[in-house]
């Protein structure tokens, strides 16, 4: 298949009237390609040329693009970066003034040069980045040069989430798109959609073979939640309950010799904790994949700090003297991998055993406070003990539960603290719009519209217009710095809206917002038919928190959990 072939195709995916046509589109798309092309598209689909966590950046700003533009059609350089800035759309700007023809690239061959500019490094690179990136350009037709300028940018985003590709793969190769569980575990397993595309063209003994590797982060098994002790214990039955600690969420690998630190999105931070992996070193030889929560803890005292000081560790280069500010101390909760085993699909009991035979203590470095419970009494208990400790609450667990990667279930659920007048836990919403600003909020923002994600559905559902909480330096200085970047002239075909903003955006920034109550809403998408005819579901009073860059959009609050907030609400009696 020509590259101009699959950026066709990409538009006929982005004009999409449903979710099924977009799957019929994309695995006719893979089946039109060579086999070796088919892992390359999957990540260009991505706006990529490796997994996430593989780290490998373009490292080419707009201003860098725009001038590698202005090469490729011999112009000024100010004169197109100016143009560019004024457009608003490199890619659209390149479809305007680029002279029509046709590129004739191959994937392959787009995927090779865009390869090379993104692991070209050192002195000069800059430089060759730009010469490279303007040939490329000058060899491809205008709508190619769009989607090269978008991805290199880091602007491509259409509406085909991973969901969306992984169901497109299995129609494509496994001929049913309801084998996407398949492709779904394979993912999961290794955090690799090139790689599942890889399996899946092998076939479905391939994908079933897929196993735990040190070094490939495992999407991070999620909670449910549920507001009170009583609930929980009709859930869970007698359960291992364990603190939940107010710090950052990290998977840490080691191979016997070379670490790897995953966030909860998998980007690799391994650099943001030296001294959290020296101290994994001097008491750990074997390989092993744990999970824990990085806290920062008061150097003096030793009390645990909020999450907000882990944040300070999230530089590019971290010093010495950030390191020792904000020392942080880890709170390991589970094992994956041991010693050549792996345990995921152990029960927790198993696991949790294994984890206290492995342990060995430090100062840096504890194992989560647990406690087996058998009733509401004692595990309200447990909870103001843990509050006292300075955690954010619970996670309650089933003693068989095996550890399901990717996935929310009632294997795990949340207990935090309730607020007088609030929702007993806060939600975490993708903004995909907004409203300016009127009288003092003039030349601003007035409100955001943020919404949940069903991961069925593969969209982003609105629950919410939010427009307290926020400073008047969030309004007026770092949302639009934040959002600027993913501004759209229409709804993202993810965003399933009846409301119009004055302003679209992907679905990329997270935030965390609390709230009175959950009501039923005529104007808002969320669940929308599912509780009652005709209405969605909706928040009352929303309040912003905080900024959530450490989640990914598609670890929002799904649909599900709202559904089942708003019915524990009507449970405990509230309207």
């Amino acid at each position: 298949m020509t590259f101009r072939r699959f950026v066709a195709t990409l538009s006929e995916v982005e004009r999409a009237s449903s979710r099924l046509v977009m799957v019929r589109m994309l695995a006719d798309a893979f089946r039109e390609l060579p086999p070796a092309e088919v892992p390359l598209a999957v990540l260009l689909l991505q706006g990529r040329v490796a997994p996430e966590f593989e780290g490998v950046e373009f490292g080419v700003a707009e201003k860098e693009a725009a001038k590698a533009l202005a090469l490729a059609l011999g112009r000024d350089e100010a004169e197109v970066v100016r143009a560019v800035k004024e457009k608003g759309d490199i890619g659209a700007y390149a479809r305007e003034v680029l002279p029509e023809h046709d590129g004739g690239l191959t994937v392959q061959q787009v995927y090779d040069e865009l390869r090379a500019i993104a692991e070209d490094s050192g002195r000069g690179s800059q430089q060759r980045k730009r010469e490279r990136l303007a040939r490329l350009i000058a060899a491809s037709s205008p709508e190619e040069a769009a989607v090269i300028l978008r991805i290199v940018t880091g602007r491509l985003r259409l509406g085909a989430g991973d969901a969306t590709v992984l169901e497109a793969l299995a129609l494509a190769f496994l001929g049913d798109r309801n084998k996407k569980p398949l492709l779904e575990r394979a993912y999961n397993l290794t955090s690799d959609l090139a790689y599942v595309a890889r399996l899946t063209l092998k076939g479905e003994d391939a994908l079933r073979a897929v196993k735990l590797e040190v070094g490939k982060p495992v999407r991070m098994m999620l909670a449910e939640r549920l507001p009170d002790p009583e609930r929980i214990m009709d859930k869970l039955g007698p359960h291992f309950a364990e603190h939940k600690y107010d710090g950052e969420r990290i998977q840490v690998h080691f191979d016997g010799r070379r670490f790897w630190v995953y966030s909860r999105r998998l980007e690799n931070i391994t650099h943001q904790y030296p001294d959290l992996l020296e101290a994994l070193r001097e008491v750990q030889q074997d390989s092993f994949i744990i999970e824990a929560e990085a806290v920062v803890v008061d150097p003096v005292t030793g009390e645990m700090r909020p999450f907000q000081n882990v944040l300070n560790r999230k530089v590019k280069h971290l010093t010495r003297e950030l390191v020792e500010k904000y020392p942080v101390k880890g709170f390991v909760f589970e094992i994956l991998y041991h010693a050549g085993e792996a345990l995921i699909d152990r029960p927790y009991t198993e696991r949790r055993q294994v984890l206290e035979r492995w342990f060995r203590p430090h100062e840096r470095l504890a194992l989560a406070a647990k406690r087996y419970v058998e009733k509401a009494s004692e595990l309200r208990q447990f909870f103001d003990e843990s509050i006292e400790a300075g955690c954010e609450g619970l996670v309650c667990k089933k003693p068989d539960g095996e550890y399901e990667a990717g996935k929310r279930g009632f294997k795990w659920v949340k207990y935090k603290r309730g607020i007088a007048g609030k929702l007993s836990d806060t939600l975490d919403l993708v903004v995909v719009g907004a409203w300016l600003g009127r009288g003092r909020r003039a030349g601003g923002y007035g409100s955001l519209l943020a919404a949940v994600y069903n991961p069925d559905e593969d969209r982003f559902e609105t629950l919410t217009k939010v427009g307290s909480g926020f400073s008047d330096e969030d309004l007026n200085e770092v949302l639009p710095r934040r959002l600027e970047p993913y501004r759209r002239r229409e709804r993202h075909p993810r965003a399933w809206s009846l409301l119009e903003p004055d302003v679209w955006f992907e679905p990329v920034q997270v935030i965390e917002v609390e709230a009175q109550e959950i009501t039923l809403s005529p104007n808002h998408t969320c669940a929308f038919g599912v509780v009652q005819e005709g209405r969605g579901l909706a928040l009352r009073f929303p309040r912003f928190v905080r900024y959530r860059d450490d989640k990914s959009p598609e670890e929002a609050t799904t649909t599900s959990e709202v559904v089942e907030m708003y019915r524990n609400q009507w449970a405990q009696g509230s309207t």
